[in-house]
């Protein structure tokens, strides 16, 4: 009886540090990051924005601003290589609606403004991205844990109901045992029709008190997390200022 009970909890134990709650594990990262309230108390956010990506030959430079109250982002364009455009480029989106201007002049071309709508979508979400990780309609799933070079990372698995955005892509988050933060991540960018992933790599910087993984780059690989491609696309994200004074008629269609 002694022995059986023993073997019981041995299989216990096994079975729970395997069987991790993954919206434990992002609610713990989201406190290692500093808090998910202390985050969104902060209002917005303005900072450098710059985009390198030679597999595709896309560059992007300029500012970037949000409001965390209904999403709303704005980002003006010094260099913005998508639209092919020469000279100032300022997208905007209000929480419903996304604008382009080229040089003061409203776009009405829709390839310009379905770029810009999953811009100002897509920039916002990366930069809150894991503060959002356990928003409605985003299903979490445990799948396993990984040593990657030395470290042990918990496996969390991220889709996305059918109405939640524009399109619904995967994220695979390596959580990382003892800090507790992602280390990584495979995504996918289903909205330019990419559906086999990315890894992201980044470092992280202390910005009034929260962590941002300020320095990003990703590239090709599999869903083992294995690289299969030759070249990184790169992010910065510098000069990074929270709670400012905005003028919200920026985000505006004018």
């Amino acid at each position: 009886m002694k022995k059986n009970a023993i073997t019981f909890l041995a299989i216990m134990l096994a079975f729970s540090s395997y069987a991790q709650d993954p919206k434990l594990l992002i609610s713990e990262m989201m406190d290692a990051l500093g808090g998910k309230e202390n985050f969104y108390n902060k209002g917005n956010v303005t900072y450098a924005y710059e985009y390198a990506d030679p597999n595709s030959k896309t560059n992007l430079r300029g500012q970037e601003t949000y409001v965390f109250d209904k999403e709303l982002s704005h980002a003006s364009y010094t260099e913005h290589s998508l639209l092919g455009a020469a000279g100032k480029v300022v997208e905007g989106y209000d929480g419903k609606d996304a604008w382009v201007t080229i040089n003061g002049t409203l776009s009405s071309d829709e390839k310009a403004n379905g770029i810009a709508r999953f811009l100002r979508k897509t920039n916002y979400y990366w930069f809150a991205m894991f503060f959002k990780l356990l928003d409605d309609g985003v299903h979490q799933e445990f799948t396993g844990t990984k040593n990657i070079n030395g470290k042990e990372y918990n496996i969390v698995k991220i889709t996305f109901g059918d109405k939640i955005g524009d399109v619904q892509d995967t994220y695979i988050l390596y959580i990382n045992k003892e800090t507790k933060l992602i280390d990584q991540f495979l995504f996918t960018v289903v909205g330019f029709g990419i559906t086999e992933p990315n890894l992201m790599i980044y470092e992280y910087e202390t910005i009034d008190g929260i962590k941002i993984a300020t320095k990003r780059k990703y590239i090709a690989a599999n869903w083992e997390g294995e690289v299969v491609g030759k070249q990184h696309a790169i992010t910065n994200w510098t000069n990074i200022k929270f709670k400012t004074d905005i003028d919200k008629s920026i985000f505006i269609k004018k």
